[in-house]
């Protein structure tokens, strides 16, 4: 039996005093019929959950089925006459997995029902079912949704910061040294900010959305909240475009070092082929197998051909510098 019922990983009910109570997996589907608030957070990966949702809340639209357990999706809302489809993405939950990994949540939200589906855990869900253990009370489904959205954001805004804060300390070290160990670096953090950019821009739209919402339980309170959640959203867009455009800086400054390092190392290379084409001219022209080579019956022909050689290098040195090419 607890093989079958996996696909639900945890559920409860709220009285009218937003106090919490657990529940039995095999109470869930006739708690979400009752009047009174009930959340259900169903695991998307198991094939069992489209076959409960099919039969068990088969009073929903089949889209919003559908949509509950798509593969892959983007932050959107789709407003029904009783309640709303909610994707949004958050913060990844799983240990050892990238901090900055977004991962969705699929929700159904109305005023009696709460009905949220993960591919993979985002962290935000947990927590609040973590302050629902700890007794934290919840009296109608706008304050859990705006609850959920602000952890949600709150998790997303710590992990730009942490970002920005490490780029601070890259931009130092680049700036000073020009290290170029810091490229990599720069470039996964520019790859993952662009990531994160395009789901948050749609995130905020769903939000900004959430405050012409005109349902019994969304009250003045809760849009008071949907407000505060638009502006922070607004903010953490604002902080990626700056990190992402203090990365590019960055990523340019490393570009025009690497560039000027290998111009310098060219400049030097070429210096020392013209300084040496003279002298390999020379070399071997003296070289070339003929009985009547100037100075070959010379003692000092030789040494003749090495001091010649001296002055001149020592004359092509000083002209270059006279003309500052090095």
């Amino acid at each position: 039996m607890a093989k079958q019922q996996n696909h639900i990983l945890f559920s409860y009910s709220f009285n009218e005093n937003g106090d919490a109570s657990k529940l039995d997996t095999r109470e869930v589907a006739n708690e979400l019929k009752n009047p009174s608030l009930s959340w259900v957070h169903l695991d998307g990966i198991n094939k069992a959950t489209k076959k409960w949702l099919q039969k068990e809340v088969d009073y929903l639209d089949s889209l919003i089925i559908d949509a509950l357990i798509a593969e892959e999706t983007r932050p959107r809302i789709v407003r029904f006459e009783h309640g709303m489809l909610l994707i949004l993405r958050g913060i990844n939950e799983t240990k050892n997995s990238k901090t900055s990994e977004m991962v969705s949540v699929r929700m159904w939200i109305d005023n009696e029902r709460v009905i949220t589906i993960q591919k993979r855990p985002m962290k935000s869900i947990f927590e609040i079912e973590k302050k629902i253990n700890e007794g934290f009370k919840i009296k109608n489904s706008g304050e859990f949704l705006y609850n959920l959205i602000t952890l949600t954001l709150q998790n997303i805004s710590e992990y730009i910061y942490a970002t920005g804060e490490a780029i601070d300390e890259i931009e130092q070290e680049v700036l000073t040294t020009r290290n170029m160990k810091y490229r990599d670096t720069i470039v996964h953090t520019r790859s993952q900010l662009t990531v994160s950019r395009r789901y948050l821009s749609p995130q905020k739209d769903v939000i900004l959305s959430l405050r012409n919402c005109q349902y019994p339980w969304i009250d003045e309170y809760a849009i008071r909240h949907f407000q505060e959640d638009s502006d922070q959203i607004i903010h953490t867009i604002e902080e990626v475009d700056e990190v992402l455009m203090r990365s590019k800086i960055l990523h340019d400054e490393l570009s025009h070092a690497l560039n000027e390092k290998i111009n310098n190392n060219m400049f030097k290379l070429s210096m020392i082929a013209i300084i040496f084409m003279p002298l390999t001219f020379i070399t071997s022209l003296f070289g070339m197998n003929f009985q009547k080579i100037p100075g070959a019956e010379n003692p000092n022909g030789f040494y003749i051909t090495c001091i010649i050689m001296t002055i001149l290098t020592i004359a092509q040195m000083v002209f270059y510098k006279k003309k500052d090419w090095f």
